[in-house]
């Protein structure tokens, strides 16, 4: 019994936090400093540099050569060279130490739903939520953090212009969603006043000429391309590339020479989510499609739930992944010798759970630990020297119930060479 899941990527709704920061950097001085303090509360990141060790942020702050974190709001700051640095991960790391606070900015931020609200999506993974209106005859994509953005048909993967409305699913041609839910395939040639699509028929008029008020979404079949260089998410649902990044001591992030173009986008400190400075180096789990089987439980599941990918924007994009044992998932990864990082985390409604997590390289127990009440939680860090990822729930002495384990955090990361 073995299925292959293909999970999508997810998108979310821009919506703006009233929730200020306020810091006072003097990034010259390290040693016995007054770190900067945040006005509006502490929000904790976590930087993982390339040699796999993770040091706290709280608060923290980046320059043009390194990235200075505090190990707790007031306490001792420690800088890092910028190069060595591979992510930083900003928020609460578990269910279990989100706080209240937070879990308010992720809601009010629509960071817990499916994204409805308008957005574009590059082939690159760049998504931009803003709206599209018309400059003359030329429309264009406004953000409140960009500078107005051309439409480049061949950089564009889908788009959405009405709130709520389907994305359609591409393979081989263009398709195009109507406010009224009527679809047209073909090949979209340009978009001014009209979006003009060529439906391809081999009798009768082929170019058909929309209205831009009256399309609602389209998707088209532009050739995905691999992310690359810095990237930086932010709550909302933003996912932004440039050729740096900077924290500065006026609370805000700022990212230089944008891919998207322009000089510099500024935004507010308390939308940072995660920050990848290479983004080929890092993969989310969650995007790779997963294998799943009844693994050494054969014997006793007539059948398998499928992995849930939580809703919501995620720094990374590495959604929590939820695993309902007894099971074994295989994960193909893209090369051999990649490392994997993860959060092992039995849900707080998962209360009576008990279980041993294995993961395998290829055929290869590397790793067991144990999951229960009375250790919930594991962090992650394992080399593979294989391409081949497995993970197997296998129940504990009192069965198979509640046997939930929630990887949160989960990024495979390329090896160096």
């Amino acid at each position: 019994m073995t299925r292959r899941i293909d999970h999508p990527p997810t998108h979310r709704l821009l919506a703006v936090i009233p929730l200020a920061l306020a810091m006072a950097i003097d990034v010259q001085a390290q040693d016995d400093r007054e770190p900067p303090r945040p006005v509006g509360g502490s929000i904790p990141a976590r930087i993982l540099d390339q040699d796999l060790n993770e040091h706290p942020a709280d608060p923290i702050v980046i320059d043009a050569t390194k990235i200075i974190g505090w190990d707790h709001p007031g306490g001792i700051p420690k800088a890092l060279p910028i190069d060595s640095a591979l992510t930083v991960m900003v928020g609460p790391a578990t269910e279990r130490s989100s706080t209240p606070e937070w879990r308010f900015i992720r809601k009010r931020a629509g960071d817990q739903d499916e994204l409805r609200g308008p957005y574009i999506r590059f082939v690159d993974g760049q998504l931009i939520p803003g709206s599209l209106f018309a400059d003359g005859t030329t429309p264009r994509w406004r953000n409140a953090w960009l500078h107005d953005l051309p439409i480049d048909l061949d950089r564009i993967s889908e788009m959405r212009l009405i709130d709520g409305a389907e994305i359609p699913l591409v393979e081989d041609v263009d398709e195009v969603i109507l406010a009224n839910g009527d679809r047209i395939r073909g090949l979209i040639e340009s978009i001014g006043a009209d979006l003009v699509i060529d439906r391809m028929k081999e009798t009768g008029p082929s170019l058909a000429r929309i209205p831009l008020d009256r399309v609602a979404s389209f998707a088209m079949v532009n050739p995905n391309e691999a992310p690359q260089g810095m990237n930086v998410w932010f709550l909302g649902g933003h996912r932004i590339a440039g050729a740096g990044i900077r924290i500065g001591d006026d609370g805000y992030v700022r990212i230089d020479h944008p891919v998207l173009g322009g000089d510099m986008a500024e935004v507010p400190l308390e939308f940072l989510r995660g920050i990848v400075f290479n983004a080929e180096n890092v993969i989310p789990l969650a995007s790779i499609p997963v294998t799943i089987d009844a693994g050494v439980a054969a014997w006793l599941r007539p059948w398998i739930p499928e992995p849930t990918i939580s809703l919501g924007n995620w720094p990374l994009d590495a959604a929590p992944i939820r695993l309902d044992g007894p099971l074994l998932a295989t994960w193909q990864l893209p090369v051999a010798g990649c490392t994997l990082r993860a959060i092992v985390e039995l849900p707080i409604d998962s209360t009576r759970g008990r279980f041993d997590l294995i993961i395998r390289d290829d055929q290869r127990e590397i790793l067991r630990v144990s999951i229960n009440p009375e250790n919930p939680v594991e962090e992650i860090m394992v080399p593979f020297t294989s391409d081949r990822l497995s993970i197997e729930i296998e129940m504990g002495d009192d069965g198979p119930f509640m046997d939930v384990a929630t990887l949160r955090e989960a990024i495979i990361i390329r090896p160096r060479n």
